[in-house]
């Protein structure tokens, strides 16, 4: 077991959001938006944040200026999710390991990623998943030999295809915790669950 490892997290916050009509990114709960709870909440586990935009980036980067994370901005953004993972990616520096998380699922709880990340130190060769709707994917821990074919990620195919072919261990997450947005009516959903989560 790993007690000394260097994590990074990877915020993605570069998408389109085209099925809702507006970005996700700068959607408000409670005065904050999407993307500052998704920042601070990394903060809380590691001081090695960096946060990927690309879509409306500079409204993006007003509301987490008072936070202390690295921003970068994937100027190939509209090709989707792999391409903002492998930017991301390319602009981290020497790490053991990296948490991918997503903007728009605010009510992962703290637990769930602490416990993402206490299970890569016990297995620090396994890629760490969620598990939900049948299916793993992130927010998820991927030690430094993966970094390479995250790199290598294209088009709008996130991270999942590496789940697909490579020896994994995940952890539960339940329906509602996973809760992401593509529709308005995803989001109301939030909405009237976040204030049981805060």
């Amino acid at each position: 077991m790993l007690t000394n490892h260097k994590l990074e997290v990877l915020v993605m916050a570069a998408g389109m959001s085209s099925r809702l009509g507006q970005p996700k990114q700068l959607l408000e709960l409670n005065n904050h938006t999407l993307l500052w709870y998704a920042a601070a909440q990394a903060l809380e586990l590691t001081p090695n944040v960096t946060v990927v935009l690309g879509n409306k980036h500079e409204q993006c980067s007003e509301s987490i200026k008072d936070l202390p994370v690295k921003t970068v901005i994937n100027s190939r953004y509209e090709e989707g999710l792999g391409s903002s993972i492998a930017y991301g990616v390319s602009t981290l520096d020497a790490c053991d390991c990296v948490l991918i998380m997503l903007c728009d699922q605010p009510l992962v709880p703290r637990m769930h990623y602490k416990r993402l990340i206490e299970t890569s130190k016990e297995f620090p060769e396994l890629i760490i998943a969620s598990h939900y709707d049948k299916k793993s994917g992130v927010p998820a821990v991927f030690p430094k030999q993966y970094l390479p074919a995250l790199r290598e990620l294209k088009g709008d195919k996130g991270a999942k295809a590496l789940l697909e072919t490579n020896i994994y261990q995940y952890i539960p997450l339940s329906k509602d915790d996973s809760r992401d947005i593509d529709t308005l009516e995803d989001w109301d959903n939030i909405v009237t669950l976040f204030s049981s989560h805060i």
